[in-house]
């Protein structure tokens, strides 16, 4: 059944946290600068109204959730992280001598909100962004990652290779590669084999993302398997509203189609040209060089979320559950962005793109 927690401190909680929760805190930072009770709105739908046992408030759990992956942890150890905490506590309103929420229903949660109340989430916390008039939609970058399905990648890739050999004499490449991707067993079969290079191969996901320049904040996020090309991605990730005054991608998202949708929508087009299209399509010098001077900050945001957040490696199986965890890993690296840009001592950047 639906609950929510009581909102008010008492007068024990309150001296203890005062005394054990600093305040500079980054946890205290991020409850001022983001307010998650937006998240019982988004999940009061998925629980009975009127019986069965009270469930934990959606948003203590999102909440847990977004320790977890802050901090980099397992299901097992945020469990006993916010037991042992006060700062976790804190951040949970759960009161000192309360119980906390077992580790095991963290599963449960992510499974009873899928992917598209996670979408919604993080739509949230990109207008909460907007709203402090973070986001400058001056320039957008788009650009896609790896993320390496939860498999043994050595073993799979051997036995591709040997699929490979054994069907070295087909004439038909295409029916090779069929043939190749759907005779090894695999626990992820929604993960497909991508390639970074033409010597560097991927099984797993893709995580596309558009991020504002200026800010640092990830706009839009979208997770696909790892053999869709990056450029079909391309008109997804512009499909929400308000649009960029310049849009830059790399090569890879060089193509008709794109700069067509570019122009219908005004855009102006800062989408790096491959060698043999520099002919075709022109644009003004200035866009080309702000286009190759702030491209390379999408790959800044890349190695946090995988360095910081563990993104390198896909924590679930199945396409649904990888898309939770970028959802997850995406909401955390924007809201960490918005409470240091929000925090008093922050140093803002300078404004290089007055002229954009």
């Amino acid at each position: 059944m639906y609950a929510e927690q009581s909102k008010q401190v008492s007068f024990y909680d309150e001296p203890v946290y005062t005394r054990t929760v600093p305040k500079d805190h980054f946890l205290r930072k991020v409850s001022t600068a983001v307010d998650f009770k937006f998240v019982n709105g988004l999940c009061k739908d998925l629980y009975c109204q009127d019986n069965g046992r009270p469930c934990w408030e959606p948003q203590l759990m999102f909440k847990v959730l977004f320790l977890q992956f802050l901090y980099d942890l397992s299901d097992r150890e945020i469990g006993a992280e916010i037991t042992d905490r006060m700062s976790f506590k804190w951040f949970l309103g759960i009161p000192v001598d309360e119980p906390v929420p077992d580790f095991s229903v963290l599963s449960v949660f992510r499974d009873r909100l899928g992917p598209e109340r996670f979408a919604k989430i993080f739509n949230q916390v990109v207008k909460a962004a907007r709203d402090h008039q973070l986001v400058s939609n001056k320039l957008h970058i788009i650009d896609a990652t790896d993320v390496k399905a939860k498999v043994d990648q050595f073993r799979i890739t051997e036995e591709i290779k040997k699929n490979e050999e054994a069907n070295k004499d087909d004439e038909d490449k295409n029916n090779k590669d069929k043939q190749s991707q759907g005779k090894f067993n695999t626990p992820d079969c929604d993960a497909k084999f991508g390639r970074k290079s033409d010597n560097k191969k991927f099984y797993g996901y893709k995580e596309h993302i558009r991020m504002d320049a200026e800010s640092g904040i990830i706009v839009e996020c979208k997770t696909t398997p790892g053999n869709e090309s990056d450029c079909s991605q391309f008109k997804d990730l512009l499909s929400t509203a308000p649009v960029p005054g310049v849009i830059t991608a790399d090569k890879g998202y060089d193509s008709k189609e794109n700069h067509q949708l570019l122009a219908k929508k005004r855009i102006r087009n800062g989408i790096i040209l491959r060698s043999n299209h520099t002919k075709l399509y022109t644009y003004p010098k200035r866009v080309s060089r702000l286009a190759k001077r702030f491209r390379s900050r999408i790959e800044h945001k890349f190695a946090q979320q995988k360095h910081s957040h563990s993104l390198k490696v896909a924590r679930y199986w199945g396409l649904a559950k990888v898309s939770i965890q970028i959802y997850l890993t995406a909401i955390v690296v924007n809201c960490k962005r918005i409470a240091r840009m929000l925090d008093p001592m922050h140093d803002p950047p300078k404004i290089l793109l007055r002229a954009v």
